[in-house]
């Protein structure tokens, strides 16, 4: 099966109408569904294996783990979109497939459509971060750190990537970046300097084994991490937590934000620090999040 998913996901890079992300997020759903197969089955997928009953049981065991019914559906979609294309190739009788596509619904729909927290409480950043901590992995040590910058900083995922180690003043406790809006500026680290230190340390020589390599943040393939890599880190994390976390870029953002205006921080740093060129953006963005607070007694108690 391995072949045909690698030939499908080619085939929607051929069709303009497919976004990158949108590639992204079938060919993340398929190598999922073909680890759950090995994994179940302990030999390499076939083919016969895409059936209805395999299909239910491995959305059954990703409701199990805690997927959004957001998720489950994606991987449906990516499944069906999947079986489409193998019915055209001449490879699987689609409506065989979809024979018992009820029982996969009831499924998906056990799951409770709640929308994505919009930020993080305190209590899910300790959890996040003890979790973290817990593992002796440099690359956990790189993870911890990569979170907290983002937590005191509200750098986008590009201007994260692309932060290099002379931009680092550990002693100062600021970071050298080049803001959205093309703004040279020196940000305060806040608690996440002894992060940085502790995996400029322990992490990021583990993981680089170039003497040349300027980027701080390194991925496993020893080179500078990429977005991709960012979101990745993040969702892994996210999922390791109880209850799980759907942890993304957008919602730590969101999270330094909100901790930027409880801390007094003006509109115009915001703004700036979010790259929004219209500061009526930066309110109602603030505003939005001040309400899901309303909604999170935990966040709700401490802002008030």
């Amino acid at each position: 099966m391995e072949t045909q998913v690698n030939a499908f996901l080619a085939s929607l890079e051929a069709q303009p109408a497919y976004a990158e992300s949108t590639r992204l997020a079938y060919a993340s759903d398929l190598r999922v569904f073909l680890k759950y197969l090995r994994d179940s089955s302990r030999r390499p997928p076939q083919l016969p294996d895409l059936n209805p009953g395999q299909v239910a049981r491995f959305l059954e065991s990703e409701r199990q783990a805690g997927r959004r019914y957001s998720t489950l559906v994606r991987r449906w979609v990516t499944l069906r979109r999947f079986a489409a294309y193998l019915s055209q190739q001449g490879l699987l009788a689609v409506d065989a497939f979809t024979a018992d596509s009820d029982h996969i619904d009831r499924i998906i729909s056990s799951v409770s459509h709640i929308p994505a927290p919009q930020c993080l409480t305190p209590g899910e950043i300790s959890r996040l971060c003890s979790v973290i901590e817990a593992s002796p992995r440099p690359r956990a040590r790189r993870d911890l750190a990569i979170l907290m910058l983002l937590l005191e900083t509200g750098l986008s995922v590009g201007a994260l990537t692309a932060l290099d180690l002379p931009e680092i003043n550990l002693q100062a406790g600021k970071v050298h970046v080049l803001l959205d809006n093309r703004e040279d500026a020196w940000l305060s680290m806040g608690n996440a300097t002894q992060s940085l230190e502790r995996y400029l340390l322990e992490g990021r020589p583990e993981l680089s084994h170039r003497t040349d390599e300027k980027a701080l943040f390194i991925s496993q393939m020893d080179g500078r991490m990429s977005r991709q890599g960012i979101w990745q880190v993040l969702r892994h994390w996210g999922r390791m937590v109880t209850p799980p976390i759907l942890l993304s870029p957008r919602l730590v953002r969101h999270t330094a934000a909100l901790r930027m205006s409880q801390a007094g921080r003006t509109i115009t740093e915001i703004q700036s620090l979010l790259g929004h060129s219209n500061p009526l953006s930066t309110r109602a963005l603030l505003r939005r999040l001040a309400a899901a607070c309303d909604e999170r007694p935990e966040i709700s108690s401490i802002v008030k």
